[in-house]
């Protein structure tokens, strides 16, 4: 403590110094942020954070540089933020390295406010920055009673049907700015005079609107002009329950006045030419029929003359509260031209995108009779038999008889590889037919690259899937089958979040589960809607995801948020213990253990007894426990840190005594899972670790022929526990094979997406085996959070090397900036390279033989500039550094 204090009043006088010389400083604050996005419209909370990262001028990475101060104006219009006034907020100068998530401290927000802002900091040296360039958000409608549209919905009974509402309206000016809000239980696209509003589809995100109906803010000030215009909504179902209700208001600035129009009777009304068919269930989600003979172009046009619609009628609110959705919206991620168009006879043609993905077909029509029916069919896989497994996802176009015809999905989609069409005269042509990836607009945030090629499909195949299971703001199952957000979602977190910026995305989706908690503390197997078949493993995602999410993004609030839920569910666990054992309890579908592990999947009865799944979910509790003890103490929650600490002390060894079977040397069965729990979560007596850990190694190595035999958590826990405790080299051997069952054996089956089981049983799109990534930029990589210093505040940089792996290429775009890890051997010479971000340490693992081998920038790490030694250990070196470039050099051991 007195070193920080003594750090920080060095720091001020530095800072007095060089502003009276005038200096500044050689970094800038750049990529502003609010509540994590930029530039955000219609934000929810009355108390934004604020964030930004340093760069370097040239972007050059400089060595030490940190932040010892700040600076935040927000004002209410860009003139004064030019003249350096903030007169919604002037933070004054604040000492404080903090860069991200900084609270808003400034007037209390109001409903629609724009707010500009601008942040400039203080370096080390005391070197002032030049003031960022401008930055600013919007609160949305921040209180029920603000907004002014009615609820309505088209007359239409049919609950299917995807209707138009549109109304004109006069303008005496051109506004000098515009916004419409939309909320919709359903989806919802946006047209003002002909012209859709923004990119996005399928909005909203998914939610449950018993519970939560989202809105989102669009600018439209460019779509607007003088004299008569036109505002027009296309709705679908989506996952409404009935047919889909919505309003909306258009608020402008006119002549310095505001201007609001709302939905309300008056708005005309009428059926699209789209309409769902499908059960909307389980293997059944059908498609859309779309009927070219009922298309109006010019629909949402101010010149359409909408005399014979009807009018919209009003209606009662949904009962879910109406809320600013704060994950990001959907887009369309990637267009993917035909590779094949086949004639199979009986009237059939197959279409073949080579690869499968989740979205949407545009196919181009030929010269049709009007009323020709053209049914097309999706299909996740072709099967060894020629039958194609489609789970009912069929869509159908219905002709005019007009040239230039095409068939594009909007308000539903398929999970699929191929299209099955009938009705066409003849083939298209390949040009005619694309596949578009419908996704969360999430930006990229990492890359890995590696010298060992079957690693880097791996790598490859796992970040498309993980693309192709992300739409509607939460993590599918799969996309075709049940679309919900099972606690599969858990074992791709690490891996996902390395690869896409998504910090939004994730608190959306746990928001999700902490809605779904019962009075009992008693969470469901998925969310946002709650059902299906798990374990008590499934809601265990709450605590996984919401301590990854703070390691990773270094949030606090999402601790604070979900805390209670998951202290609540650690405690109905308990509940349903006995003796400080959890037993079985629920039907078939409601205590799963380890899922579909390899010869034990939904195609087998072999499925884990009983006693394997108390064993396994005995451990997932202690898990569950412990992860609830980090939060308590990142909390300063000490009287639950006790808590904790003493039910963890009763119930490991009740679990060990209840299944270890000593005269066998494991616990239950001879299967990996049920020796890495058990091991991970400190069952395991220490008397007996070093056995039992022999025979997780033999079932690896010997029984299994260095292939895993571990379902979908059990997977996910392996890797996780082997890199933890240093042995890569038994990851490496897993990853590395190309029989099955493992990733390579997928690949050599042709998979384009991981599978629902190892053998490639049913779902060919699927959550189960999405965690590759995970070990490959936290353990060939080596890029780590640091949970003292979370959100890569500090980071540690750790790279395994092992087996043939003789190079990787590794980044992630962090908060506070870009994390490089690359690192080469060359017999026995290593080469790192790492670049520490701004406002950053780092802790570095550098394997080494001894310290004198290790050199850094040419010269003796230990006589570095910035290179601080801390330790050695076994076969490596640690250092210390802080934000810069570094590369080190030295001598290392053979690899395992």
């Amino acid at each position: 403590m007195m070193r920080e204090i003594v750090t920080m009043v060095i720091g001020c006088l530095m800072a007095c110094v060089a502003e009276a010389d005038g200096l500044t400083s050689g970094v800038e604050p750049v990529d502003l942020r609010c509540e994590s996005r930029v530039n955000p419209l219609g934000i929810n909370r009355r108390v934004p954070r604020l964030s930004w990262r340093l760069e370097a001028r040239g972007g050059e990475p400089q060595r030490g540089v940190r932040q010892i101060a700040y600076q935040i104006l927000v004002a209410s219009s860009e003139e004064l933020l030019k003249k350096d006034k903030g007169d919604w907020w002037d933070s004054g100068k604040v000492w404080s390295d903090q860069s991200t998530q900084v609270e808003y401290a400034g007037k209390p927000m109001v409903s629609r406010q724009q707010c500009f802002w601008k942040v400039r900091v203080w370096d080390q040296e005391g070197n002032a920055t030049d003031w960022s360039r401008p930055s600013v958000w919007t609160t949305g409608l921040l209180n029920p009673s603000d907004w002014q549209a009615k609820w309505i919905r088209s007359p239409e009974k049919d609950v299917n049907a995807s209707p138009w509402l549109r109304k004109t309206f006069e303008l005496s000016a051109v506004p000098t700015q515009a916004s419409v809000c939309v909320n919709i239980a359903g989806y919802a696209e946006l047209y003002v005079n002909g012209q859709k509003a923004g990119a996005d589809v399928l909005t909203p995100a998914v939610s449950d609107h018993r519970r939560q109906v989202f809105y989102n803010t669009y600018d439209v000030t460019h779509l607007l002009k003088k004299g008569r215009n036109a505002i027009g909504l296309w709705l679908g179902r989506g996952w409404a329950e009935g047919v889909p209700l919505v309003r909306a208001e258009l608020h402008a600035d006119i002549a310095g006045q505001p201007w609001v129009l709302g939905t309300d009777a008056s708005w005309k009304t009428r059926v699209s030419p789209y309409q769902w068919i499908g059960k909307r269930q389980w293997g059944n989600f059908g498609g859309e029929r779309v009927d070219a003979n009922a298309a109006v172009p010019d629909w949402s046009r101010e010149t359409f003359d909408d005399g014979a619609w009807t009018n919209a009628l009003e209606t009662g609110a949904p009962n879910g509260e109406a809320v600013a959705q704060q994950a990001p919206l959907n887009r369309v991620g990637k267009e993917i031209p035909a590779v094949a168009v086949t004639d199979i006879g009986s009237g059939k043609i197959e279409i073949d995108f080579g690869t499968a993905l989740t979205g949407w077909l545009r196919l181009k029509m030929p010269l049709l009779k009007a009323g020709t029916v053209v049914k097309m069919t999706f299909a996740d896989v072709r099967q060894a038999n020629g039958n194609y497994q489609h789970f009912n996802q069929v869509s159908e176009f219905v002709s005019a008889g007009g040239a230039g015809e095409v068939f594009q999905h909007k308000f539903n989609y398929a999970g699929f590889r191929y299209v099955i069409v009938e009705g066409l005269p003849s083939a298209p042509a390949k040009e005619d037919a694309v596949a578009l990836l419908i996704e969360s607009d999430l930006a990229p945030a990492g890359s890995f690259e590696c010298s060992n090629e079957l690693f880097n499909r791996i790598h490859r195949v796992n970040q498309w899937t993980q693309r192709c299971l992300n739409l509607g703001g939460y993590y599918v199952d799969c996309p075709h089958r049940e679309r919900m957000g099972y606690g599969d979602g858990q074992v791709a977190t690490e891996g996902f979040m390395m690869n896409f910026h998504s910090y939004a995305f994730y608190r959306k989706w746990l928001c999700d589960w902490r809605l779904r908690q019962g009075a009992d503390g008693g969470l469901p197997h998925m969310a946002p809607f709650g059902d299906g078949g798990g374990g008590p493993g499934w809601p265990g995602l709450l605590a996984a995801i919401t301590w990854r999410h703070y390691l990773y993004y270094g949030d606090r609030q999402v601790l604070v948020e979900n805390f209670d839920a998951i202290r609540r569910y650690v405690d109905y666990l308990e509940s349903r213990c006995k003796d400080n054992i959890l037993r079985k309890y629920g039907g078939k579908w409601d205590f799963i253990g380890d899922w579909v592990p390899p010869r034990r999947g939904m195609d087998t009865k072999n499925w884990p007894g009983p006693e394997a799944a108390e064993l396994f979910n005995n451990c997932y509790r202690v898990y569950q426990m412990d992860l609830l003890m980090r939060m308590a103490e990142a909390l300063g929650k000490k009287d639950e840190v006790a808590r904790c600490q003493s039910r963890l002390a009763a119930i490991r060894p009740a679990i060990h005594a209840a299944f270890y079977d000593k005269a066998a040397g494991h616990y239950v069965i001879d299967e990996q899972a049920y020796y890495v729990m058990p091991l991970m979560t400190g069952v395991v007596p220490e008397t007996e670790r070093a056995a039992v850990f022999h025979k997780l190694e033999q079932n690896i190595l010997v029984k299994n022929k260095g292939h895993l035999d571990t379902g979908m958590l059990g997977t996910y826990f392996m890797m996780e526990y082997l890199r933890t405790i240093g042995r890569n080299d038994l990851v490496f051997t897993m990853f590395n094979q190309t029989a099955h069952p493992g990733w390579g054996y997928m690949l050599e089956q042709g998979a384009t997406t991981f599978w629902e089981q190892w053998n490639g049983y049913y779902s060919q799109i699927h959550s189960c085996f999405t965690s590759p990534d995970n070990w490959f930029y936290q353990g060939l990589g080596g890029i780590r959070p640091d949970p003292s210093a979370p959100g890569f505040k500090n980071i540690i940089i750790q790279p395994a090397m092992v087996g043939d792996v003789t190079w990787v290429k590794c980044h992630h775009d962090s908060p506070y900036g870009r994390i490089l890890s690359n690192w080469k051997r060359e017999g026995e010479k290593l080469t790192m390279e790492v670049t520490v971000p701004p406002n950053t340490t780092a802790t570095i693992h550098v394997p080494a033989k001894d310290f004198a081998s290790v050199t850094e920038s040419g010269k003796p790490a230990t006589q570095t500039v910035g290179v601080k030694l801390l330790r050695g250990d076994i076969g490596v070196v640690v250092f210390e550094v802080g934000s810069g470039f570094y590369r080190f050099q030295s001598t290392v051991p053979e690899t395992r």
